[in-house]
């Protein structure tokens, strides 16, 4: 009998993207376009291996990472959120000066299917 080993990782994270992809593009809000669910489940895609990472995932580590205008990148985190894919809290800068947004994924975003 195979158990889950590191091995399977990669599958699993192909998985969710897919699930995730499909969540986004198949539910369709008002006044969206299909390139504005593309731009969130790609995001969608970033935030996870961040998470997977242990990486702090704020607006400004996004926008370094894809190097997108940060607000398109703001605009698809709010649309994330108003899924229910994401949630937000509010940490202290690296610099331990002022505060910033901390996004997590949810577990409805950890389990898009159901």
């Amino acid at each position: 009998m195979r158990t889950k080993s590191n091995s399977d990782a990669p599958l699993q994270s192909l998985r969710f993207m897919m699930a995730v992809r499909d969540y986004i593009i198949d539910d369709i809000q008002p006044d969206e376009t299909a390139s504005h669910r593309l731009k969130q489940a790609g995001l969608m895609s970033v935030m996870y291996l961040m998470h997977l990472s242990g990486e702090t995932i704020s607006v400004t580590a996004l926008c370094g990472r894809i190097k997108m205008p940060r607000q398109v990148v703001v605009e698809a985190l709010k649309s994330l959120e108003s899924r229910n894919l994401i949630s937000h809290s509010t940490v202290l800068h690296e610099s331990g000066r002022g505060r910033v947004y901390a996004y997590a994924l949810t577990e409805k975003a950890m389990n898009p299917s159901r």
